[in-house]
């Protein structure tokens, strides 16, 4: 996506859409039954936060995207509609700067209302001040610290070492935090990594924590690195890729690269660099994982960078590998045929579950969103339509349909099913964590698939007693010895992620101090245990 083009503007104006959709379905189908008439819901809208007037008109006009919603009037549906603080807000900020990264991009403009007065000085010294020390720190104080610094382009700090402490602090935080609280926290990143000033030590804190052989969390903090254009993050990002510190951030500088080619970001002689590597995973037969299929996803999006005496492998790949044919042809997973129906089953049963009639007959909002859980090879884009559908009452229910969906494709549809447990990741609550958990217990399951249900486990609602996690591990370790999983050491790291995601410290600690486990588990669970407690409480806030 060229910031300016057209597809920008597309892009732009799309995500418009899906916020004005977010807020709709929120207040038509909320808990108070008042809201779901337009004119109560205005009647009531000027108060909290919102300091500006509202009428039915301008609800509508927000509520179908004709009228671009203030950033501050989204913050007063969370106060009127009873949501926690930062679940709209924080999700439909994100998703903005995932598909909108230029400020002067259509629809941008206005997101906040202008200043009534200057930058409060005090509160910003006081939130410096506090995430500078071992004081706790909250997702919604980071939202307003760095807001408050982005609003100002030349905004200095003093000493110049506090934007390395400040950007160091974030970073430990989120890695450990989960739905809004990480949301809120990745946001203030952004904000860092496109601030003039504090770029370069948010940068360095990135490259920093991915270099760290330690760190069980190396996805995010390489692939956040797309959204700069500054050299330096380029540089880093394909660094990853020639000598990657891990499985995890060769992954994520991968995913860094799909945004990084569509903004330009890259010298030529770097995408001729990354069609290279990119060629290369895909010629290996033995790679069957997401770096595959985001492999494929690249070489669509700069097929002229591929050398000619290359070009012959790509047409054989069309015909020779299904997945990635499809992938090359159209830039999904699966045919759009066989994908329709299923995708039209989810949307109808969950809009049969809301608690009263809306004024369409279908959800087409709803479509494109779960077609892109389900269909997108690109990790990040289905995050975003999780991120969308989390927050709104939908949730559950497509949570239960994909739960259902999963139980009967597992052993079969691994592309799909790795697909449906990432989106159960932010969607699935307690109903639908046993069904996660019987896939890393059942014998038959294709490794991806165990892999895949094992780093998302963290992440679902409700806990799993420690009977649970011993039998993983215990089935896992015994694999290992028996070279029976060669995925197993990426198994037992996400399991642990998993339970330090739950903060199970007496269970983390055990696996930590138990001889006969694999030393990939007692290094991750060591490395869990060592974060600092105002850090874990924070990220949990």
């Amino acid at each position: 996506m060229e910031s300016g083009g057209s597809a920008g503007v597309q892009a732009c104006l799309q995500v418009r859409k899906h916020i004005g959709w977010v807020l709709r379905v929120n207040r038509l189908f909320g808990r108070d039954d008042r809201w779901a008439k337009a004119s109560m819901f205005a009647a009531a809208f000027q108060g909290g936060c919102w300091q500006g007037t509202a009428n039915e008109s301008k609800i509508s006009r927000w509520e179908t995207a004709t009228l671009r919603v203030p950033y501050q009037a989204i913050r007063r549906y969370e106060e009127l509609l009873g949501l926690p603080g930062g679940l709209l807000s924080a999700t439909v900020d994100n998703v903005h700067a995932y598909y909108c990264p230029d400020p002067d991009c259509p629809g941008t403009n206005g997101w906040s209302l202008p200043r009534n007065g200057p930058v409060p000085v005090g509160r910003v010294s006081e939130l410096i001040d506090k995430a500078s020390s071992s004081g706790l720190m909250t997702g919604h104080e980071w939202d307003e610290l760095t807001r408050e610094i982005s609003s100002e382009p030349n905004f200095f700090i003093a000493p110049s070492t506090a934007w390395t402490t400040l950007a160091e602090r974030l970073l430990q935080e989120q890695i450990i935090a989960d739905r809004v609280a990480w949301l809120q926290r990745f946001g203030a990143l952004v904000r860092l990594l496109n601030h003039p000033v504090g770029q370069l030590p948010a940068i360095a804190a990135c490259v920093s924590l991915g270099a760290d052989r330690m760190n069980q969390v190396g996805i995010e903090v390489i692939c956040a690195l797309d959204v700069t254009g500054h050299p330096d993050a380029s540089q880093h990002v394909l660094a990853q890729l020639a000598s990657p510190t891990s499985d995890k951030t060769f992954y994520g500088a991968l995913l860094a690269c799909v945004r990084k080619v569509a903004r330009g970001h890259f010298t030529p002689e770097q995408v001729r660099y990354l069609a290279s590597v990119v060629v290369s995973l895909l010629g290996d037969p033995a790679r069957h994982d997401d770096a595959r299929t985001l492999a494929a996803s690249l070489l669509r999006q700069m097929p002229q960078a591929v050398p000619t005496s290359e070009a012959r492998k790509m047409r054989s790949w069309l015909t020779e590998d299904e997945t990635v044919g499809q992938i090359l042809t159209t830039g999904r997973l699966g045919t759009r045929p066989a994908a329709a129906s299923r995708v039209r089953r989810i949307v109808s049963a969950a809009s049969a579950r809301m608690p009263r009639e809306a004024s369409w007959v279908y959800d087409e909002t709803l479509e494109t969103l779960v077609d892109e859980l389900l269909c997108s090879p690109v990790a990040d884009v289905r995050l975003c339509a999780a991120f969308l559908i989390h927050a709104t009452p939908y949730r559950e229910p497509v949570a239960s349909v994909l739960a259902t969906e999963l139980s009967s494709i597992a052993a079969v549809q691994t592309d799909l099913a790795i697909c449906i447990m990432d989106a159960l990741r932010l969607l699935g609550g307690p109903a639908e964590r046993p069904v996660v958990e019987r896939l890393t217990l059942t014998p038959g399951i294709p490794v991806p698939v165990v892999a895949s249900a094992a780093r998302n486990i963290g992440h679902l609602g409700g806990t799993s007693d420690d009977v649970y996690w011993l039998r993983a591990f215990n089935r896992q370790r015994d694999l290992l010895k028996r070279g029976a999983s060669p995925a197993g050491g990426a198994i037992l790291r996400g399991l642990v992620y998993g339970l330090g995601m739950s903060r199970n410290d007496p269970l983390l600690t055990r696996i930590r101090d138990l001889d006969d486990m694999p030393w990939q588990a007692r290094e991750a669970a060591s490395w869990w245990l060592s974060h600092p407690q105002r850090i874990r409480e924070s990220a949990a806030r």
